[in-house]
C-alpha cells in the first residue's frame, strides 16, 4: 500500500508491504540517485521491494526528497541521510516484534544504506546492488558492523567487477563481519534482461542467512 510519512523536508512517499508472518523481518529498499534515473519504482529497486517481499519480509521502498511526490529538494547527501534515518524509525515502529532487519540499495542508495548500517546497531543484514566505490566515500565502512551481499553487474561501464572484488577483499581482512560478492553476467548497470538473475541471487543469499523466511 501506499503511505506518507512525514519527515524533515516535508511529506515522504512510500510503499509498504505489510507480511502475514508473526515477527516477519524488515526490510527498507534505497533507490539510485534521480540523475542516474532513482526512484522507488525503477525496475532495479522494484526488484529488490519484491524479493524481500516474496521472501516473507515486511519491506517498504520510498522516495528521497524531490523525487516523485516527495517533498523538498534532493541535496545527494546528508539530508537524504536524514530521510533515511525517519523511514527506519517508522518500519521499526511499525513492527516491534521483528528481530531481523536489512537494508538494501541500488547506488547511491547503497551509500545511503551502508552509512544508516554504521549508525544502527540493530541493522542484522544487507544487500548493495552496484555500489559506486570508485565517485563515493566508502571508508567508514569498514570494518563492516554485520554480514552482507554485494552485487555487481559484469557489463557495467561505472563500476568494473576488481573495483567491487578490491572493496570486498579489504572490508573482509577485517574479519568483524562477512560480505559475500555476487556478479551477475552479461548485465549492464540497470540489469536490463538480467532482472531474474538479480532476483535469484538475492533469494539465494536469504535463504542462506534466514532458511526459514520464504
Amino acid at each position: 500500500m501506499e503511505i506518507n510519512i512525514s519527515g524533515a523536508g516535508g511529506r515522504i512517499q512510500a510503499v509498504y508491504h505489510k507480511s502475514n508472518q508473526v515477527g516477519a523481518p524488515i526490510a527498507v529498499i534505497f533507490h539510485d540517485a534521480p540523475q542516474n534515473g532513482g526512484n522507488m519504482n525503477e525496475k532495479v529497486a522494484y526488484t529488490l521491494f519484491y524479493t524481500f517481499a516474496q521472501n516473507g519480509f515486511n519491506v517498504l521502498r520510498f522516495n528521497f526528497r524531490g523525487i516523485g511526490n516527495t517533498q523538498g529538494v534532493f541535496e545527494n547527501g546528508e539530508a537524504e541521510l536524514t530521510d533515511a534515518s525517519t523511514i527506519v524509525d517508522w518500519i521499526q515502529d511499525q513492527n516491534e516484534e521483528s528481530n531481523e532487519f536489512w537494508l538494501a540499495g541500488v547506488g547511491f542508495g547503497a551509500w545511503i544504506a551502508m552509512q544508516i548500517l554504521m549508525r544502527r546497531i540493530e541493522i542484522t543484514g544487507f544487500v548493495s546492488v552496484s555500489p559506486n566505490v570508485k565517485k563515493y566515500d566508502f571508508s567508514f565502512f569498514n570494518p563492516a558492523p554485520c554480514d552482507g551481499l554485494i552485487i555487481g553487474a559484469e557489463n557495467d561501464t561505472s563500476i568494473n567487477e576488481e573495483q567491487l572484488k578490491a572493496f570486498v577483499s579489504s572490508v573482509n581482512k577485517q574479519k568483524s563481519a562477512k560480505l559475500d560478492f555476487a556478479n551477475i553476467k552479461n548485465a549492464n548497470h540497470n540489469y536490463e534482461g538480467k532482472l531474474k538473475d538479480l532476483f535469484q541471487t538475492i533469494q539465494s543469499y536469504i535463504n542462506k542467512r534466514l532458511p526459514k523466511s520464504k
